[in-house]
């Protein structure tokens, strides 16, 4: 059985500081440590979509400083080229999506109890 190919990275306090939270929609920090040899790293073995509520386009200039090759024009299914960063905020199928604000479902009890005071 192939293994899946495809990762979505969370952008803000993932692979953008994100020190002044949403501040005033503008892309204004620094990566955050590791961010971008670790985008490298996953990109060498997965297709990697960045996922935002940010503009992309906005997102995609700040990665491509960066030293990435992006693209925000894709309107297909699923993402499954290597090598370039997707910049997107639709939800696309992943075998995992990497975010800083996750919280891993794994049944309901759980989950009450993770979010629930």
């Amino acid at each position: 059985m192939a293994r899946p190919s495809t990762l979505a990275v969370d952008f803000d306090g993932v692979v953008h500081a994100y020190s002044r939270g949403w501040h005033d929609g503008t892309v204004y920090d620094v990566p955050v440590s590791g961010a971008i040899e670790g985008l490298r790293a996953l990109m060498d073995e997965y297709a990697v979509f960045i996922h935002t509520s940010r503009r992309v386009d906005a997102v995609a200039a700040w990665l491509t400083d960066q030293g990435f090759d992006c693209r925000t024009d894709y309107d297909g299914e699923f993402w499954n080229e290597r090598g370039v960063l997707l910049v997107t905020n639709r939800k696309l199928p992943a075998v995992a999506y990497l975010d800083d604000r996750a919280v891993r479902f794994t049944s309901w009890n759980q989950a009450l109890d993770d979010l629930l005071p």
